[in-house]
């Protein structure tokens, strides 16, 4: 990546000292010494601080304003006023040596409303202070003189306050690397501000926050930002540098964007932005970095944009540009995140024809079907145009057609779904786009004979016969194209048809994820004595044949043994694999065995949830909502039984929380006095003395990880195995923890591999 004229907090606190420096070199020595009362708020900021050792040259000095500037401490003043204050500490998010924020006691109204004593404040610069609590816009908004603000590298959390909106003089605003997690108010109104950095926070979901044309820096990278890209940010014709990547931002990029005569940087990459760029995009002549990458883009790419030069580094991986390299299949990008419309059970009997007004089309898809005829034959021969529309036509589908839906062979009867009401998305909630199918190297998915099964696993021997679970057989089998699959074998519950659960499996069809292991077809069998009802379903999947999470843990003589970057990845990769499931349909798919034996590593170490459920869900004629899995067990067991799909989703994330906390001291907990006396050995490492932490992790990764990645992941643990579902976050929460330890882990290491240079050309 091309490096930015602002690469860090520090470094711009950094360039502030010496403008600071230059200005008192520049200026006259002041004639009025500072008064008392500006001293006294400088020693008290000083005590709300904790005393840090940059504020160190306050105590004990004649006149703060005469200190020298250093790296950490600067102090501007005129006519007896403090107009420019600058503090650098190190307790910043990512250095190792501190668990950083400041103690309970610590108060940022407290410390506001001191700093709001000084009111010819200019420029406020709080950076890596381990400062933390809620912003007071009411305490911030009486500083009117400020034209500077940076109190990036804290612990700051809650909404950006609107009253930062008012103060319109303000020129530089930096809150990266915080806490905050609320609401963005409009800058539109601040004529005079340049510079607006909200990166590395957790803002949002929220729209993309106006600005003024005076715009030269904006960066809102790694938030929680939604929607479109406003058209308004192709009017900043003073824009410099752009950075909006790890976002949610979707629809089609303001093409003009690219051409803003100022623009040297712009980085739109990890967000949901998709359509063409039209051939006619044109790049400002200054433009010397592009990032797209990790987008749904399709097309060819613009002449502008079409490879790196030396004046220009163009980034255009993980899209599906079809003039690119390293590109994702044109599946990915496709429009329409799969729908939850999940077929009910129907009853018991063979009946295959229905009376009265005609039988209604269980449809995948919300596709209100109604067929209305007065006798049999006419209602029979509606439903034959009605099917044969449906493979003419499949444009008319929400879902892309799944070869599921037309079946190896044929029933001779059919029998119309019940007038059970099926829940659709907007009962509950439409499915993520973030879930679209990830077809990367995975077979179509087809529908298998049982012939063709029989001879994958020789017949269904024994020797082929992997383990029995009270659901499900598992065999390993071998199709003819040489390719290695696992074929599962489930009896159906009688009160199933073959419609029914041909519906069922046109849902599992699409059920498709990068870490899933994917099912790639099927295969029905009916019923001898009643053709219309299904005994039994072949559920086809992909084999992973490069062992267990837990493997490349335990077995060091036999597998690779993951340091912590692999295992915080492997953990992304699951977290990501119960998103989808959790978001895919209405309601979520939970209550799914996550444990780490069930967490497959693929030859890439990509990591791949097992086994999770495959329920029907609907509704009863009274509203209430039911899931069931339909297939029959071998033994007595609850699997059956309806899941509490309001608190299934905690059980993922407990189920969660126990891998993590075998991926940080690589040793599985067989008990729960185990599991409690690991948490409260946790918890007390993290409270008191983080670096016992180190002592406790696995030793396979000594020396592989920052302390603060390490105590991140620790935490997000503890939190998913609390002993309160309600306690326990949300998988987007976990996800999003996860992703902030592993750029912390990233920092570290990078700043590791900068010393060893260093070391070694000295």
């Amino acid at each position: 990546m091309a490096p930015s004229p602002y690469s860090s907090p520090k470094q711009a606190a950094a360039l502030l000292l010496l403008l600071i420096l230059c200005a008192g070199i520049a200026a006259p020595a002041a004639a009025q010494p500072l008064a008392s009362s500006q001293a006294k708020a400088l020693l008290r900021v000083r005590r709300l601080l904790g005393f840090p050792p940059e504020l160190e040259p306050l105590r004990g000095a004649p006149d703060p304003c005469a200190l020298p500037p250093s790296p950490t401490l600067a102090v501007a003043c005129e006519g007896g006023q403090v107009t420019a204050l600058s503090v650098v500490g190190d307790r910043d998010r990512g250095a190792p040596a501190w668990r950083a924020a400041l103690p309970p006691s610590f108060s940022s109204e407290a410390l506001f409303t001191t700093l709001a004593r000084l009111p010819s404040l200019a420029r406020l610069s709080l950076v890596g202070l381990g400062a933390w609590g809620p912003l007071p816009g009411a305490k911030l908004r009486r500083l009117q003189a400020l034209q500077l603000l940076n109190l990036s590298s804290n612990y700051f959390h809650g909404d950006v306050p609107g009253d930062l909106a008012r103060l319109y003089s303000l020129q530089s605003l930096v809150l990266s690397w915080n806490l905050l997690n609320g609401s963005v108010p409009s800058f539109a109104g601040l004529q005079f501000l340049e510079e607006l950095d909200l990166s590395h926070n957790r803002l949002g979901p929220a729209a993309f926050p106006e600005v003024g044309k005076a715009m030269v820096r904006l960066v809102l990278a790694d938030n929680n930002f939604t929607g479109n890209i406003p058209a308004g940010v192709s009017a900043l014709g003073q824009l410099q540098y752009l950075d909006v990547s790890g976002n949610r931002l979707q629809g089609w990029i303001p093409s003009s964007i690219f051409a803003l005569p100022a623009l040297r940087y712009i980085n739109l990459s990890r967000n949901r932005l998709d359509g063409q760029l039209p051939a006619t995009t044109a790049c400002a002549e200054a433009l010397a970095f592009v990032d797209v990458s990790a987008n749904q883009l399709t097309g060819a790419r613009p002449a502008c944009m079409r490879g790196n030069s030396s004046a220009r580094t163009v980034l255009v991986a993980g899209n599906c540009f079809a003039d690119a390299k390293q590109q994702r299949a044109s599946t990915y990008c496709s429009p329409g995140a799969l729908a939850a419309v999940l077929p009910p059970p129907q009853g018991n009997g063979g009946g295959g024809h229905g009376r009265g007004k005609g039988g209604e089309i269980g449809m995948i898809l919300a596709i209100a079907g109604s067929i209305v005829g007065g006798a049999l034959l006419i209602a029979l021969v509606l439903m034959v145009v009605l099917r044969r529309a449906r493979r003419r036509h499949p444009e008319v589908s929400v879902l892309p057609k799944s070869p599921a839906s037309t079946q190896a062979k044929k029933a001779d009867g059919w029998e119309a779904p019940s007038a059970q009401k099926i829940i659709t998305p907007a009962d509950k909630r439409h499915a993520s786009q973030a879930a679209r199918v990830n077809t990367l190297e995975v077979p179509a998915y087809r529908v298998y004979t049982l012939e063709e099964l029989q001879e994958a696993t020789n017949n269904f021997s024994s020797s082929n016969l992997i383990k029995t679970s009270p659901l499900a057989q598992y065999y390993n089998g071998q199709l003819q194209d040489g390719s290695r699959v696992l074929v599962r074998c489930l009896k159906v519950k009688p009160k199933y048809s073959l419609q029914s659960i041909d519906q069922y499996m046109e849902i599992i069809s699409k059920l498709r994820h990068r870490h899933l292991v994917c099912i790639i077809g099927h295969c029905t069998v009916s019923d001898q004595e009643n053709p219309n009802i299904a005994s039994s379903v072949y559920l086809i999947s992909e084999c992973v044949t490069n062992g267990s999470l837990r493997s490349h843990l335990t077995e060091w003589r036999k597998r690779e043994m993951l340091k912590w970057p692999q295992r915080v990845s492997s953990a992304i990769g699951v977290a990501r694999g119960i998103q989808f499931l959790h978001n895919v349909t209405a309601p979520g798919i939970v209550k799914n065995d996550i444990n780490i034996e069930n967490i497959l590593l693929d030859k890439t170490l990509t990591s791949k949830i097992n086994d999770f459920n495959l329920p029907m869900i609907s509704t009863s004629k009274n509203g209430k909502i039911f899931s069931e899995i339909p297939f029959a067990l071998h033994e007595d067991n609850d699997i059956g039984s309806a899941p509490n799909t309001e608190q299934g989703d905690k059980q993922d994330i407990y189920q969660l929380g126990l891998i993590l906390l075998e991926v940080i001291t690589g040793k599985p907990t067989d008990s729960e006095i185990e599991l409690n006396s690991l948490k409260a050995q946790l918890s007390e490492a993290l409270t008191e003395d983080p670096d016992r932490l180190k002592d406790m992790a696995d030793p396979a990764i000594q020396g592989t990880f920052a302390v603060e990645s390490l105590c991140t992941v620790a935490e997000i643990a503890l939190n998913c195995t609390a002993g309160e579902p309600s306690d326990r976050p949300s998988v987007d929460d976990v996800l999003w923890n996860l992703q902030y330890s592993m750029q912390v882990q990233d920092g570290w290491a990078s700043s590791e591999s900068l010393g060893l240079s260093v070391k070694s050309q000295a």
